[in-house]
């Protein structure tokens, strides 16, 4: 997997952008496959929950919901606030910091731009959950960035014309989907 997306945008993915178009796919099980898929020995792999209305990622590594982006956003960056290492797989997470909380409130153009080369800088590669697209714009404004974004689709669950429509967002950014997942659960 990590080699094809690798080929389709035509460089080493450091930055992974998730992205659902609703609230059908459990994004967080695909963020975690996706680090399977990306881990290498060498290199550590850090995954990012920025949906701060339904965080799930920290449950996955079996973490506390805080500390977590949110704090670390409150207080821009200082003090440095490590990402924790997961109990399984030894991924770096940064997990949501918080829950029922509009992330645009913490996500915007101007945080984007400082605290993304931040992370960056904590790991090689990085992996960041995104709120639904029909929920929020943070999926797009992080996709602006990304080495590769992938849509993220569950069979039988997610509408076509959602998916229509979440493609049509992107374009309007200038954005293309490097690929799609399929998560089955």
């Amino acid at each position: 997997m990590r080699a094809s997306i690798e080929l389709a945008c035509h460089k080493p993915a450091r930055s992974v952008v998730l992205l659902s178009p609703d609230n059908s796919v459990p994004t967080a099980d695909a963020v975690w496959n996706l680090g399977l898929a990306f881990r290498d020995n060498t290199s550590p792999t850090l995954l990012v929950d920025t949906d701060m209305t339904d965080p799930g990622l920290h449950l996955k590594a079996e973490l506390d919901l805080t500390p977590g982006l949110r704090q670390w956003l409150e207080q821009k960056g200082q003090p440095a606030l490590a990402p924790t290492t997961a109990r399984t797989h030894d991924f770096l997470v940064l997990a949501a910091g918080c829950s029922n909380e509009d992330p645009l409130k913490w996500l915007n153009t101007e945080s984007i731009g400082w605290f993304a080369p931040a992370l960056m800088a904590c790991a090689e590669r990085v992996i960041w959950r995104t709120p639904p697209l029909d929920q929020s714009p943070v999926g797009v404004l992080l996709a602006g960035s990304a080495d590769a974004v992938l849509m993220a689709v569950r069979p039988g669950h997610t509408r076509r014309s959602r998916v229509n429509r979440a493609q049509r967002i992107l374009a309007q950014a200038g954005i293309l989907a490097t690929g799609t997942v399929l998560v089955e659960s």
